[in-house]
């Protein structure tokens, strides 16, 4: 084996080695991530997303404003972000979920490098730009019991 044999193998060796967000980095565009607060007037949504590699902490987010991260998917395009979310009803009752926000083998064509969520009361949508519409997506998980229901 020739001498630039052996350097050409110690160079990609080297390259990959590096972290997945740089390697992707290099071929992959940045993707971003939008999440809105679409409950009504008045209510906040309180929000903790993170990776498997990254927590994004505690984020709060007025009505009608929003919380936009931005990442590279690793090489495998395996990349998922999941969220929990809560907020508080009229009435003084927490309505709270975890979802799978950004996974990258459903959301890279379906919302390319930018994904856009509306939170709402009766659930989360997402828009979806090869549609051009808004789909939902997730139900609020459901209260198996409440000060206000019977046994």
């Amino acid at each position: 084996m020739g001498l630039m044999h052996v350097v050409a193998i110690a160079m990609i060796a080297l390259s990959l080695s590096h972290s997945s967000m740089l390697v992707s980095g290099l071929y992959y565009k940045e993707i971003h991530v939008s999440l809105i607060n679409m409950l009504e007037p008045g209510k906040n949504l309180h929000v903790h997303c993170k990776s498997k590699d990254d927590d994004l902490g505690d984020h709060f987010i007025g009505y009608n404003q929003n919380y936009t991260w931005g990442f590279h998917d690793n090489l495998f395009s395996s990349t998922l972000y999941w969220c929990g979310m809560d907020w508080t009803r009229t009435g003084g009752s927490t309505v709270s979920g975890s979802f799978e926000i950004y996974h990258a083998r459903r959301d890279i064509y379906r919302c390319s490098s930018f994904c856009v969520w509306a939170i709402r009361e009766d659930g989360l949508y997402s828009y979806n730009r090869g549609t051009d519409d808004w789909e939902f997506f997730f139900n609020w998980p459901s209260i198996s019991k409440g000060a206000d229901m019977k046994p």
